[in-house]
């Protein structure tokens, strides 16, 4: 697939999370990669937590024991608009699990199954679903953002989710830079800069692009 099909770009005014106390946060960065620019195509992604949490998670994993990996599969696109410049996609579907591995063995190889394989080793510590996501870049300047709706419904650690039961209501979002301007590892095609956090206590607010920007 070309690479500039997969090139992503910041929109201009997008919805990010006003943060605040009762918002729980779990930093991660990692790479992506997507089969097509066509329906029916599968997306995903393989990643690490960050071991400095800066921003209110909800428990604390231990970063020195273990590598905490992160694998997002099966996003289905269900929509490409092709608009000039810029180009948008839309999915549904697909499954997240977060994992806590001793090994310490992620590598993100030269093709995205080899990320996966590993990524998922270790103990399953959170799982769930993929509800709808959505994409939207630039193949000129090479960034964009990601961001989905994600329900944790389980793992060895979905207990200790805060609330009365288990917290589990979550929004995935992600600053996006292609191979073309950063390091990328090759069979993927971005990489992915953000958080997974949760929204039910808070709303959103419009925010400029600079503002977003900052935010990594």
């Amino acid at each position: 697939m070309r690479k500039s099909i997969i090139g992503l770009v910041l929109l201009l005014m997008v919805a990010v999370p006003v943060f605040a106390d009762e918002v729980y946060t779990f930093q991660k960065q990692g790479y992506g990669f997507i089969e097509d620019n066509s329906v029916g195509s599968l997306a995903g992604g393989v990643g690490l937590f960050e071991p400095n949490q800066t921003l209110n998670p909800p428990f604390d994993f231990d970063y020195v024991g273990y590598d905490v990996t992160w694998v997002i599969m099966d996003m289905e696109i269900t929509n490409f608009i092709d608009a000039g410049v810029y180009h948008f996609i839309d999915f549904a579907g697909g499954t997240i699990g977060v994992y806590e591995d001793a090994s310490f063995n992620l590598d993100y190889g030269t093709v995205p199954a080899d990320g996966i394989a590993t990524g998922t080793d270790g103990t399953l510590a959170l799982s769930g679903g993929i509800t709808t996501g959505s994409m939207v870049f630039n193949a000129m300047d090479g960034t964009g953002t990601f961001s989905a709706g994600c329900v944790f419904t389980g793992g060895t650690r979905f207990g200790e989710l805060p609330g009365g039961t288990p917290m589990q209501e979550w929004m995935i979002f992600d600053g996006l830079t292609t191979d073309e301007i950063t390091e990328v590892p090759g069979g993927y095609h971005t990489r992915w800069a953000g958080r997974i956090y949760t929204t039910d206590t808070v709303a959103t607010e419009k925010t400029s692009m600079s503002s977003v920007r900052a935010l990594y």
